[in-house]
């Protein structure tokens, strides 16, 4: 072998040897990162399984608050029909997840009514309970038995309170109820007298056979009408249950998904049902104040107002 051919097969020996060092780097970097994916993975599977468990611990305080707050709820009720209980399930998750269970329960745990404590404490003490026998390891163990759900309410139920606070959350709502009927009433009579009087002064005027005269007679007195029944439909007093009542009608006729719900094959409103949703509405806005779950001041009443529209 000549000299030249010599460095030849040396040069291509230390370019092998080159290769065969990058490859064996390359193979231990995928080894590496192979490794590296690997641990991540576990860890990724670990921490969504912590989540979920908190998550499922989260859902089981929720769950016995939800199961208290609506018993209490649709115990306020006369002869609760199916759709208002299911009306009222909606309304009551909606606002439970508004508000959030840690702040309903901060709430409770500091609250002046022993009622809401005594919930709080319950709550606390089953949750333990249902959870003591999960895992994060097992979802199948992350249930909720309907039993010590049961349990938790009777409870609770034990306490005279409840009828009492029941009782007088259902005379609120019917006396709110009844003053909108009424108030509706004299609404309509009222109108009924200003188109009374306004057409008998119309016919007096055009009694007197002065055409330019009971034409402006009647001009004017249409007009005065017209305002003076804007004010008794629009400006007098109503009270919350009626301004309820009001919002859901105006939703009903500009919202697509409301008019599904409250407008008659006719076209024409169904005063029954948006009656019936805002009793529900208005029971929630009562219960909330009056176990002091809330500050039901002017603020939260219109603010409430404001959400039906």
């Amino acid at each position: 072998m000549s000299i030249r051919e010599d460095r030849s097969y040396l040069k291509e020996l230390r370019a092998e040897r080159e290769a065969l060092r990058e490859n064996a780097a390359k193979m231990d970097r995928d080894a590496i990162n192979q490794r590296i994916i690997d641990r991540d993975n576990i860890v990724a599977a670990h921490e969504a399984a912590v989540d979920k468990f908190y998550a499922y611990k989260d859902d089981v305080k929720k769950t016995l608050l939800k199961e208290a707050l609506m018993h209490i709820y649709e115990g306020s009720f006369h002869n609760i029909s199916a759709r208002e209980h299911a009306l009222c399930e909606a309304l009551l998750e909606q606002y439970v997840n508004d508000t959030g269970v840690t702040v309903l329960m901060k709430n409770m745990k500091f609250s002046e009514s022993y009622l809401l404590r005594k919930i709080y404490e319950a709550v606390e003490e089953y949750s333990k309970d249902i959870t003591a026998d999960a895992s994060v390891d097992d979802p199948e163990s992350q249930t909720i038995d309907p039993a010590k759900v049961d349990d938790f309410w009777k409870d609770i139920d034990k306490s005279d309170d409840i009828e009492d606070i029941t009782n007088l959350i259902r005379m609120r709502v019917s006396n709110a109820e009844e003053d909108f009927v009424n108030k509706n009433q004299e609404d309509k009579q009222d109108v009924k007298t200003v188109l009374k009087q306004t057409a008998a002064r119309v016919q007096a005027a055009k009694g007197s056979n002065d055409n330019d005269y009971s034409e402006a007679v009647e001009e004017s007195e249409t007009r005065l009408a017209k305002d003076r029944i804007y004010q008794i439909q629009h400006e007098s007093y109503h009270n919350v249950f009626d301004r309820m009542v009001r919002n859901l009608s105006e939703v009903a006729l500009t919202n697509e998904e409301a008019k599904k719900e409250f407008l008659a094959e006719n076209g024409h409103l169904d005063v029954e049902k948006i009656v019936e949703s805002a009793r529900c509405m208005y029971t929630l806005l009562e219960m909330v104040g009056t176990i002091q779950l809330e500050n039901v001041d002017q603020k939260y009443i219109e603010d409430t107002l404001k959400s039906i529209k």
